[in-house]
């Protein structure tokens, strides 16, 4: 009696009687009910160490876990990489689901006979059920049309920043951070109310809010949080400061920001002057005789100021 390659199945010579035909047809029977409906469970090695899981070779009597399954069930906690083999020169389509944990792979692929691999092998992705065939040496996807034709079968997000950065199948989820090449900000977190700068390549810098009333202000290069720039304030009033103010006394404008005087002499014997950091900037020449006078000047921020000549009359500031 011979048996087909890849079934099993038996043949009984013609007329045969030893066996006899009722032996061999119940065999037969229950090889093609495992071949169309039987799933048989693959313990997949948990080992460290990258090694081999057989499938056994078809059997003539039936026996069980046998590579005569329509379908093939992985499981086992993976520690290393893992190939499963098919018995050497047994060609067939095969489901195989992959329900083994860990993050490594399981390859699939035909025997060589030596307990290595024969031809072409694939990697099944964990979690999905592949259909897979056979030709007894090389090992593919059944609809490898479809790959062929562009679905992802893996994925990889490269020099992106995020994981995973190497060619990984099956479920992928996405982490990292989004490098600033890529579009992305290069920074996994981001201080609130921080204003964010461009740094090239690099990933973005921030600028915090700083004390109260900061303006953002360029430097030329880069910006920062300072205080702004003194100017004359929005709704400033003239305030009479003639009895804390006296002719020939310097004093120093301590308000931050611009600001005016205005001051009225009587009785001028002599030059009315307004000096400014140092600087003459206002002068009224006396023309010999009493008169009266007003000097007006402008004082810079942190700037020391003084009015000399002639009787004070009145002093006002614009502040």
């Amino acid at each position: 009696m011979s048996i087909t390659t890849n079934l099993a199945l038996n043949e009984p010579a013609y007329n045969s009687t030893s066996p006899t035909w009722d032996q061999p047809l119940n065999y037969n029977s229950t090889i093609l009910d495992q071949m169309f409906g039987n799933t048989t469970g693959v313990s997949v090695n948990t080992g460290g160490t990258s090694t081999y899981t057989l499938i056994a070779a078809p059997s003539s009597t039936a026996a069980g876990s046998t590579s005569q399954a329509m379908r093939f069930l992985l499981s086992g906690a993976l520690a290393a990489n893992q190939t499963v083999l098919l018995p050497q020169n047994v060609a067939g389509m095969w489901i195989f689901t992959n329900n083994t944990s860990g993050s490594f792979t399981v390859k699939v692929g035909s025997n060589n006979g030596s307990g290595g691999l024969a031809g072409n092998s694939l990697i099944l992705p964990q979690t999905y059920n592949t259909l897979i065939f056979s030709d007894g040496t090389n090992v593919g996807y059944s609809d490898n049309g479809l790959t062929a034709s562009g679905i992802v079968s893996s994925f990889s997000a490269g020099s992106t920043g995020l994981t995973p950065s190497t060619a990984t199948a099956g479920a992928v989820t996405l982490a990292g951070t989004l490098a600033v090449a890529n579009g992305g900000t290069g920074s996994s977190t981001l201080t609130a109310n921080n204003v964010i700068l461009g740094n090239g390549t690099s990933a973005v810098q921030a600028v915090a809010p700083g004390t109260t009333g900061n303006v953002l202000t360029s430097n030329g290069t880069t910006w920062a949080s300072q205080t702004p720039v003194a100017t004359v304030s929005i709704g400033t009033t003239w305030t009479n400061y003639t009895g804390s103010r006296a002719l020939g006394t310097t004093y120093t404008n301590s308000t931050g920001k611009l600001i005016f005087i205005s001051v009225y002499t009587t009785s001028q014997t002599s030059n009315i002057t307004v000096t400014v950091s140092g600087l003459l900037i206002f002068a009224n020449s006396w023309g010999g005789s009493a008169n009266n006078s007003t000097a007006f000047s402008a004082i810079p921020p942190g700037a020391t100021y003084s009015v000399s000549g002639g009787t004070l009359g009145t002093w006002y500031e614009c502040v």
